[in-house]
């Protein structure tokens, strides 16, 4: 009897065991979490979000994403503060993520190329950073706490300055990344694999080339409510010229006719006309539906790209799948609500430029094992055979997101109705939303979110 064989089922069932963790239990957790969100039961998906935050008893937890997710949640439910204690605790994450030493980064990588990238810690997304910001100004907002939205607001815009200058040097450590790796490996085993995955690709509707960034990976909602805020909140003139650059910004991307009103209207303001010559007006920004989320598949590959000598051979990479919008438009008389950003567009694009990394490692990851599963194979066939279910079950993609986050934000910009009560209504409902509005305010935001047609849209209204 071979002396391995009782050892080899114990180190197996470590390393499935292993691979359980980082795979199947992460699509369990986005399952139900998102399973919630798409039958509207907020408040469930609320407590999912905060199980898997780990949230303690002093509402601190160490998990970045669901940190994530759990805020926008309890900003969703208006409960203002706590969302930004842990909007505060996930931007701290973030820090400590990007300051995260070389030699940590490294022992990371290393480790993930022996099972997969689940294995590694969250590393934030641009646009996180950039929507983590523009909730925590949305909720101060909603509290009547300005000062701090205005530091929120500087903080968003300074992430969205920095975003072409971000990807090009992440990309440049990408690809040094990837040099350190294919050293290791083959090239011509890499190369096969990627050939052979090419078409596979194709089959599983794989094809980034239609996505297109917004010029410079703006997000023209945060650009624009970044315009909003320094208009109608301004200190000085100086306020009025960010709030113009902003507008002009964001109608240069999107040609909304509201904005190019908003953007002359700063104008006018910073060139000196009196803020009390404006008409009392209504905004209305509608959040809808829910924003691309990952999905795992796997590609099986043939064994003839390396050897017949194995039993498995195959990668797992995350795709994205759009999910639904929850209304079409919201309508205030004769206006309704136009389409202004794609949180869908801004996702893809940051995707796109991931891809060809995810794609690159998992290859490289893929050849690793399957030269070690060979080499096995020929000193043993129950080592070969071992190391190729571990493969197999150590194949995965990692498909953590932000999956909170919306679709779209559309907007409409009305003149404030003279008794002081704004009829909205949802074109898939048959009541209308009824909002008051202070009458002792001039201007007013009315931010409407609705993550399912299966559930009431909700309503925030900011009077300012």
């Amino acid at each position: 009897m071979n002396p391995l064989s009782g050892k080899l089922p114990l180190a197996l069932a470590g390393i499935l065991l292993l691979s359980g963790c980082t795979t199947a239990y992460q699509k369990n957790k986005f399952g139900d979490f998102d399973k919630a969100l798409v039958e509207g039961r907020s408040l469930d998906a609320l407590t999912i979000a905060e199980q898997h935050s780990g949230l303690d008893d002093a509402g601190k937890s160490d998990d970045l994403l669901w940190s994530l997710q759990a805020a926008s949640m309890m900003r969703q439910e208006k409960i203002y503060a706590r969302s930004n204690s842990l909007f505060d605790q996930a931007e701290h994450g973030m820090k400590d993520e990007d300051t995260k030493h070389v030699l940590m980064q490294g022992v990371e990588l290393a480790g993930s190329m022996l099972v997969n990238d689940s294995i590694s810690s969250y590393t934030q997304t641009q646009y996180d950073g950039v929507m983590l910001n523009t909730y925590k100004a949305l909720n101060f907002m909603a509290q009547g706490d300005y000062s701090n939205a205005r530091i929120e607001w500087n903080r968003a815009e300074d992430r969205q300055r920095r975003a072409a200058e971000h990807f090009a040097s992440k990309i440049a450590a990408q690809k040094e990344e990837l040099a350190k790796e294919e050293e290791k490996v083959d090239k011509d085993n890499v190369n096969r694999t990627l050939e052979a995955a090419d078409p596979l690709l194709a089959q599983q509707g794989v094809d980034l080339s239609e996505w297109q960034a917004y010029d410079g990976y703006v997000n023209p909602f945060a650009t624009y409510m970044h315009g909003l805020y320094f208009m109608l909140k301004a200190q000085d003139k100086s306020d009025y010229s960010k709030a113009h650059a902003s507008f002009k910004r964001v109608y240069g991307l999107t040609k909304h006719a509201d904005v190019k009103t908003d953007m002359n209207m700063a104008n006018a303001l910073r060139r000196g006309q009196s803020i009390e010559r404006q008409k009392p007006t209504v905004w209305v920004l509608f959040e809808n539906g829910l924003g691309s989320k990952k999905e795992e598949f796997r590609i099986d590959l043939p064994l003839f790209v390396f050897t017949s000598n194995v039993s498995y051979s195959g990668i797992a990479l995350p795709k994205l799948v759009e999910r639904q919008s929850a209304f079409s438009n919201l309508q205030m008389g004769p206006v309704k609500t136009r389409p202004l950003a794609s949180m869908d567009r801004i996702i893809q694009a940051e995707f796109k430029t991931e891809f060809p990394y995810i794609l690159s490692r998992e290859v490289i990851r893929a050849t690793l094992k399957t030269v070690a599963q060979k080499q096995l194979q020929d000193q043993n066939q129950l080592l070969g055979l071992a190391a190729g279910l571990t493969q197999a079950a150590t194949t995965g993609a990692d498909i953590r997101h932000w999956s909170a986050l919306p679709k779209e934000w559309q907007l409409a910009r009305v003149q404030r109705p003279s008794n002081g009560k704004l009829d909205i209504k949802v074109a898939e409902l048959d009541q209308p939303l009824n909002v008051a509005l202070d009458p002792e305010s001039r201007f007013h935001l009315v931010y409407v979110k609705a993550t399912s047609p299966m559930q009431a849209p909700q309503v925030e209204v900011m009077n300012l």
